[in-house]
């Protein structure tokens, strides 16, 4: 009995969630991103080679942490 009424209560309260999270985060990232200048290609290169080098000499991983590239400047 206490088991259907918690789940009474708060299947009502996950339905909402579910049925407005893709719009709360549509919004969310619209005003984060919309007005924002996109990357030129030469910006994007200059990042990309800069990922590259620090990925050939093994910089670049899951455990890599800022401090870490200082070592390499």
């Amino acid at each position: 009995m206490i088991k259907n009424f918690w789940k009474k209560l708060i299947d009502p309260f996950l339905s909402i969630v579910e049925t407005y999270s893709g719009k709360i985060n549509s919004w969310a990232w619209d005003k984060r991103w919309k007005e924002r200048e996109p990357l030129t290609q030469k910006e994007w290169e200059k990042g990309y080679k800069m990922w590259k080098k620090l990925n050939d000499i093994g910089v670049v991983n899951d455990e890599v942490k800022l401090k870490d590239l200082k070592k390499f400047d």
